[in-house]
């Protein structure tokens, strides 16, 4: 009988997982821009609150804070 995941083993992949997520969701919001307006980004809408291109600049931040963190956790030798 196998046993039971801890924490330690949900987190090994997290930075792998959550960029796949985050590529994932600026996607299907890109897609979604394009079947309801037509275009894939407007840049003069990032600073608009709501919109679709604002939410994908955060998730755009979000993945490089992720790539960040990942990056200095191997630098000091951390899994």
């Amino acid at each position: 009988m196998p046993r039971k995941p801890n924490f330690s083993d949900l987190a090994k992949k997290f930075y792998e997982r959550s960029l796949f997520w985050i590529a994932f969701l600026i996607a299907g919001l890109l897609a979604d821009e394009y079947i309801k307006e037509g275009y894939l980004f407007d840049p003069a809408d990032m600073i608009v609150y709501g919109t679709h291109e604002f939410l994908i600049m955060l998730l755009s931040m979000l993945g490089v804070a992720i790539c960040l963190l990942r990056a200095s956790s191997k630098r000091t030798g951390e899994k």
